[in-house]
């Protein structure tokens, strides 16, 4: 399993074992826009948080279509976060449960 994917599923582990609504998303397959982050969360106080998971050798690149739909959701008032270590997921995980 590529080091991206470990991540991703160490995220959502979390995630579910903390009882958090997650879903995990495929961009560009039939019915979900290409750019739609990796994961789709809700923190505490109702903010969606959208993830975009990137390698942690710092070598994954953000898409234009990833960083229109970035804006796209924060334009939304919602949260939009790359995620490429277990530390920058606390960090937003710290965020998006205490912003409103």
């Amino acid at each position: 399993m590529k080091s991206e994917a470990k991540l991703q599923t160490k995220v959502i582990r979390f995630l579910k074992d903390n009882e958090r609504f997650v879903i995990k998303t495929q961009g560009g397959t039939p019915g979900t826009p290409n750019g739609t982050p990796d994961v789709i969360t809700i923190n505490r106080q109702g903010k969606l948080l959208g993830l975009e998971f990137k390698r942690p050798d710092g070598k994954g690149i953000v898409s234009p279509e990833q960083k229109a739909m970035g804006a796209k959701i924060r334009d939304n008032r919602a949260l939009w976060f790359v995620i490429d270590s277990w530390e920058a997921f606390e960090e937003v995980w710290d965020i998006g449960s205490t912003s409103v």
